[in-house]
């Protein structure tokens, strides 16, 4: 049987891709395999404590999962805007990375729905992965014509450069595969030099213990170091895909995006349930808004505006153990240290690794006269 064009079978089928959608097509078996790679980064500890892709990468890194297979289509959606935001953030605001100011996976996934749609209708057997620790995403996305992997470990392709996101469907049916085509990032390293703690020092390597949108994510205590880096970050970090040349337009447009500022008070006075479902697309460690809050108050200390003493001197008695510490951590760093030093006083620290940052929190404070 000759092997079908995959744009052809999509429209006799009425699959419409708009502009923002890319596929390509590997043929199977493919005899990838990123088993080595991923595990390589977890014995370096460079995957930090993240799990997704990291726990089983035996099955994760496998291309070649399913006999029955013959070929496997990748689906992008490029969410590039045209137009580039503002970096300027009022005191007492925050920002929002753009790869997180809304759902960008919402039309993926409506887009992945329609296409098994069609497979089951045509009793044609197939099985998706998007967004899932069980599938190693970028598996296919050189070999089917794409783009490469950038130094930045993101995956680029001409015209839309890292701002797009990706799916993978196996499906049994010879559709013509795409050529692999080269690509690379040259010289070009503005992606490691826009990079505001090193982690990605090492070209085509990620250190995660060291990246911001790793730390923003994480149910762990977050370094001090890692706090002044957040600067006004309240989520996300982005700084390697907005300096990525294939990912700008040829003339920058500035635009100021509501969508990517967050008055950090109310962030922080919100109820945890309202909160959650404001931002029910963002990874949040067990759904728990306080590592939200945790946040707010850390880009809160970095970008205050007048009234930070007052708001955090109230606040604080309400507070968990665990936030108060980022409270007394964001006084001192807004220079309210004496307010820092009254209310230390009155801390009860709960378990020992809160009780190891109230010590160096203290041991900082009875540093300044």
């Amino acid at each position: 049987m000759k092997d079908i064009n995959v744009i052809n079978f999509f429209e006799d089928n009425s699959i419409k891709l708009s502009s923002n959608f890319n596929l390509g097509v590997t043929n199977l078996p493919s005899k990838l395999n990123f088993e080595q790679q991923i595990s390589e980064i977890k014995n370096k500890k460079l995957h930090a404590n993240m799990k997704f892709t990291f726990s089983k990468p035996e099955y994760s890194g496998l291309a070649d999962k399913f006999s029955w297979a013959k070929s496997a289509i990748l689906l992008t959606y490029n969410y590039k805007n045209k137009t580039q935001p503002s970096m300027l953030v009022s005191p007492g605001h925050g920002q929002i990375a753009r790869f997180a100011e809304k759902d960008y996976y919402l039309p993926l996934k409506n887009k992945i729905l329609e296409i098994e749609k069609v497979f089951e209708n045509l009793n044609i057997k197939f099985h998706s992965f998007i967004d899932n620790p069980s599938h190693y995403d970028r598996t296919f996305f050189v070999s089917s014509g794409l783009g490469w992997q950038g130094k930045s470990t993101m995956m680029l392709t001409p015209g839309s450069g890292p701002w797009q996101l990706l799916a993978t469907i196996y499906v049994d049916l010879n559709f013509v595969e795409d050529k692999n085509v080269n690509f690379s990032c040259g010289e070009c390293n503005l992606c490691q030099i826009s990079c505001p703690t090193g982690a990605l020092d090492r070209e085509y390597k990620l250190d995660s213990n060291k990246c911001i949108s790793y730390w923003l994510q994480s149910p762990e205590i977050i370094p001090y170091e890692i706090r002044d880096a957040i600067g006004n970050k309240f989520y996300g970090c982005d700084d390697c895909l907005t300096s990525c040349p294939p990912g700008q337009e040829n003339k920058i447009n500035i635009t100021f995006n509501e969508d990517q500022q967050v008055n950090l008070k109310e962030i922080i006075k919100s109820d945890d349930n309202k909160l959650l479902e404001k931002y029910y697309w963002f990874y949040i460690p067990k759904r728990n808004a306080e590592f939200l809050k945790r946040n707010a108050i850390i880009a809160l200390g970095n970008n205050p505006d007048n009234n930070i003493s007052d708001f955090l001197k109230n606040l604080y008695p309400e507070l968990s153990t665990h936030l108060k510490i980022y409270v007394l951590w964001a006084l001192f760093k807004s220079r309210n240290v004496d307010l820092c030093k009254q209310l230390i006083k009155t801390y009860d620290p709960g378990n020992q690794i809160i009780l190891k940052e109230y010590e160096k929190l203290k041991e900082m404070i009875s540093l300044v006269k």
